[in-house]
């Protein structure tokens, strides 16, 4: 099953992935995945369990040495490795092997899937610190992400959703993300969204093409959360509280919604 970008938590990768489980599980009773970049080669490779996979192991070959990296804590009995299959692209594979931070040497990411109804998704980070690895959990909740040089200089991405947003505003499966894009240094992600404004406004006109046809009666206050912070992530300030302003004075949401969302953005950074 290939893993696929989401933006509404209804139809998003943690429900997607929970609701294919049991077929996954047992379509897919052992089994391992290999990637390679460099002198980096990382193995995952399972055995059955009733749900999920179980006894999961990682290793990681480096310039002919071999890791053992443990995954237990993040990926024990009941976790989901969701395998490639000939629809996979590398971006979206459960394991990537790729040099994030433009040193030379390549980083390890793991993805796993916790089970239960929309939660949660780990991206394990393993970094080279020059006599083993490092580990560093990104964790993703109810959104995905997939691995691309988003900006054409070499160096890959990791381009997903906030995850802050689930049930945020509203109650889950209306709640939506804005997008979210991640650059990793050293071991550690950092949060460079606003570097990226194509990837930004391209989520945003998605967000507002969803408001406009949204129904009378619909509960917007998800689709429009993602859409206020996608335009303060642009510096649209003022376009945001003009969209907010207009949907109060429509009675789509109330002021309390609008308090509570721009102190939240404020917390957050969005503003």
């Amino acid at each position: 099953m290939p893993r696929r970008r989401s933006r509404l938590a209804g139809v998003g990768l943690a429900a997607a992935l929970a609701a294919a489980a049991p077929a996954t599980a047992q379509a897919n009773r052992a089994g391992s995945i290999t990637k390679s970049a460099g002198d980096v080669t990382a193995t995952v490779s399972w055995t059955a369990a009733h749900f999920g996979i179980a006894d999961p192991q990682l290793v990681v070959r480096r310039a002919g040495a071999t890791y053992d990296v443990t995954i237990q804590d993040v990926c024990g009995e009941g976790c989901i490795i969701v395998p490639d299959d000939r629809h996979t692209d590398a971006g979206h594979s459960m394991l990537k092997v790729a040099d994030l931070d433009a040193d030379g040497e390549p980083e390890v990411l793991v993805d796993t899937f916790s089970g239960g109804a929309h939660c949660c998704l780990t991206a394990r980070l393993l970094t080279w610190t020059g006599s083993g690895y490092q580990p560093h959990d990104i964790a993703y909740g109810d959104v995905g992400y997939e691995l691309r040089d988003a900006d054409g200089d070499g160096r890959p991405e990791l381009v997903g959703y906030d995850p802050r947003f689930s049930a945020a505003f509203t109650y889950y499966a209306a709640s939506a993300f804005p997008a979210q894009v991640l650059q990793v240094d050293h071991g550690e992600t950092v949060d460079v969204t606003r570097r990226f404004p194509k990837v930004v406004a391209a989520d945003a006109r998605r967000w507002r093409k969803e408001l406009r046809r949204a129904g009378r009666h619909t509960d917007i206050r998800g689709l429009l959360s993602a859409y206020v912070a996608d335009l303060y992530t642009l510096r649209r300030g003022t376009a945001a509280l003009r969209v907010l302003h207009h949907d109060v004075a429509r009675h789509r949401v109330g002021a309390r919604y609008r308090q509570r969302l721009l102190r939240k953005l404020h917390a957050w950074g969005y503003r």
